[in-house]
């Protein structure tokens, strides 16, 4: 009798044994299935991450192309472009040398010629450039580090440019040449371009600046000296600033760097554009000087605006001393 209630405890610890057991399978059925929804919706969240990356790869992909496209477009644009302006380039400058000559064979029989007639014949124009060229640019060509062979080819077509201008300034007075050839051989570019195919971008903009910085000297010595020449109210640092001060407006952008012509190619343009220069150096000027001093000032303007100096040569001794031979053509005698 008392075997029963052992019995029934027995079955009880079973059953409590069993829900136990079934409780912890039910939980691992409910992580299982949680894990694999988890699963579920990461993998779903991928392959739509998946089609997004690829959708913008594809974007990507195709703006490349369209980038590769237009890049292919304007290397052939700019292919063309510079096998039209060199060919130009240079079948100017050939026209202007063979109208110069027949113009010189016809003076030949006749009297019209003006002061740089002598520098029509080739062999003194060569002779000239072969002179003062590397005065002007050896400096430069020492900065460019280049070896001596190719330091060599760049003087001599220094020269050869050098020569061309020379034997065409009588051309330029006599108001025969077009304004593109104007602009080809005296413009404010006309030497870096003409070394388009022998220098760099970079150095050609060095060339620029090397350039402006020639003109600079160059016409320090020359306002300086006619400063100097129209009276004494205007010395030392005071005509340092008024030489600066014309010297900044003359080459400007403004004033087409300076140039023998202007951006049009008439030599008519750029004395009105220096006039307009000497106009602004004088603004700038006149709140610094004294009624005396401003007409030291218009004195030397009055002067400098009779005519256009051409300088033929500028060179340095290397202290300082600047030797320049120059010649002026006066306003009545500036090509139409």
């Amino acid at each position: 009798m008392k075997r029963k209630p052992l019995m029934g405890f027995g079955v009880l610890l079973a059953c409590v044994a069993w829900l136990a057991v079934h409780n912890e399978r039910s939980r691992h059925l409910d992580l299982a299935l949680s894990s694999r929804s988890q699963l579920q919706e990461l993998s779903q969240s991928n392959t739509q991450q998946r089609l997004q990356f690829e959708s913008e790869i594809s974007d990507l992909n195709e703006q490349l192309s369209n980038a590769t496209d237009q890049l292919s477009n304007l290397s052939s644009t700019l292919q063309k472009t510079r096998l039209q302006v060199n060919p130009n380039h240079d079948g100017l400058l050939q026209q202007a040398r063979n109208e110069a000559a027949q113009q010189t064979r016809q003076r030949q029989t006749g009297t019209n010629e003006t002061a740089f007639a002598a520098f029509t014949d080739p062999e003194n124009a060569r002779a000239r450039a072969n002179e003062s060229m590397p005065k002007l640019y050896d400096s430069y060509l020492n900065a460019l580090g280049i070896p001596g062979t190719e330091r060599q080819r760049i003087m001599e077509t220094l020269v050869d440019f050098g020569a061309q201008r020379y034997q065409m300034l009588d051309a330029l007075l006599a108001g025969s040449m077009t304004p593109d050839q104007a602009v080809v051989l005296f413009g404010a570019n006309a030497l870096s371009e003409n070394l388009q195919n022998s220098l760099t971008a970079t150095q050609q903009t060095d060339l620029r600046q090397y350039d402006q910085l020639l003109k600079f000297d160059t016409l320090r010595e020359v306002y300086q000296q006619s400063l100097r020449s129209t009276g004494t109210a205007l010395a030392g640092a005071t005509q340092e600033q008024v030489t600066q001060a014309l010297i900044n407006e003359v080459v400007s952008a403004e004033n087409n760097w300076g140039a023998l012509v202007a951006e049009d190619g008439s030599m008519r343009s750029a004395y009105s554009d220096m006039l307009a220069a000497f106009d602004r150096a004088r603004d700038v000027l006149e709140p610094d000087l004294n009624t005396q001093q401003l007409e030291h000032l218009d004195r030397f303007i009055e002067i400098q605006s009779s005519g256009i100096d051409v300088i033929l040569e500028a060179s340095s001794d290397g202290s300082g001393r600047v030797s320049i031979t120059q010649a002026r053509v006066g306003v009545e005698n500036l090509p139409h």
